[in-house]
């Protein structure tokens, strides 16, 4: 598949929706120049990755959120009191 996109003023190019669509295109990127070439490489959102597992495996989201926040806690105090040890 080939085709002709132009650049803008800002140098924004619209990627044809059918281009998005066969590569997986969603809201990231990655950009690489190879010589005289630009590449563009599709990237999962990691945020969209996250909360796709999460609700994903979970029955209760809620439940699950205030055990990892008491887990956090719990480990954020033992670092502060080693810092003062």
């Amino acid at each position: 598949m080939e085709v002709v996109c132009r650049v803008d003023g800002k140098g924004r190019i619209l990627i044809p929706k059918e281009v998005r669509e066969k590569l997986g295109i969603r809201s990231l990127v990655k950009l690489r120049v190879e010589k005289d070439r630009l590449i563009l490489i599709p990237v999962n959102d990691p945020l969209e990755e996250l909360t796709a597992n999460v609700v994903k495996g979970t029955s209760d989201v809620a439940r699950e959120i205030r055990g990892l926040r008491r887990v956090a806690e719990r480990e954020a105090l033992r670092e502060v009191e080693g810092r003062w040890s």
